[in-house]
C-alpha cells in the first residue's frame, strides 16, 4: 500500500527537472493565445490540453502510476500562468480529475492547501519541478491570494481505470472547457 493510497495526496520532489520546468514556462509566457475566460481565476492565461503540456503528461504517466500505484487513463490537462491577487477558492473537482497533479513550473513561490481525510488543512510548498499528487475528487484544496508577481502551473489529470471514473478517459465529455461542474 502506498503513502497516496493510505492519505490521498502525496508531495514528489523533483518530478522534472527545474530547468525543465522552467523552460515549459518559458513557452507559455512566450504564447498570447491563453484562455481569459476562465470561470476560477477570470482574467489569467490559462491554456486547457496544451500539446507540450499533454506531451509532459503522458511522459509522467508511469512515474504517477507507481507512486499512487494504480493503473492510470490520461484525461487532460490545464496550465495557468497566475498573477498577483488571484484567489483559487476551495473547491473539489469534476470526475475526469480523480487523480491530479499539481506541477510547479515557476514564478515566485505560492503555497497550495488541502483538507486531508480527517479535515486538517496540510500547506504545501512546491518548488519548480515540484508536484502535489492528489484525489482531486476528494479533497478540498485552494490556494489563498497569490502574493506572488506571476506563478506558474500545470494540472495534469489522470483516473483510475479500474475506477467509477474510467469514462472519462481522454476527458472526450468535456464541451466547455469552462465547465468545472
Amino acid at each position: 500500500m502506498t503513502e497516496f493510497y493510505e492519505k490521498g495526496y502525496y508531495v514528489i520532489r523533483g518530478l522534472i527537472l527545474s530547468e525543465e520546468a522552467a523552460r515549459m514556462d518559458g513557452e507559455l509566457k512566450k504564447r498570447n493565445d491563453g484562455d481569459m475566460k476562465d470561470e476560477q481565476i477570470p482574467g489569467t492565461p490559462s491554456f486547457y490540453s496544451d500539446d507540450l503540456m499533454q506531451k509532459k503528461q503522458i511522459e509522467l504517466l508511469p512515474k504517477i502510476e507507481k507512486i499512487s500505484g494504480l493503473k492510470l487513463f490520461k484525461t487532460y490537462t490545464y496550465a495557468r500562468r497566475y498573477k498577483m491577487g488571484d484567489i483559487l477558492r476551495t473547491h473539489r473537482d469534476r470526475p475526469a480529475c480523480e487523480i491530479s497533479i499539481t506541477l510547479d513550473l515557476g514564478g515566485d513561490s505560492w503555497d497550495i492547501w488541502l483538507l486531508d481525510r480527517d479535515e486538517n488543512p496540510i500547506k504545501v510548498n512546491l518548488n519548480p519541478g515540484d508536484a502535489l499528487l492528489y484525489r482531486g475528487c476528494e479533497l478540498w484544496h485552494w490556494r489563498s491570494t497569490c502574493p506572488a508577481k506571476e506563478h506558474s502551473q500545470v494540472f495534469m489529470h489522470y483516473v483510475d481505470q479500474y475506477g467509477p471514473c474510467m469514462w472519462a478517459k481522454d476527458d472526450k465529455l468535456r464541451e466547455n472547457p469552462h465547465d468545472y461542474k
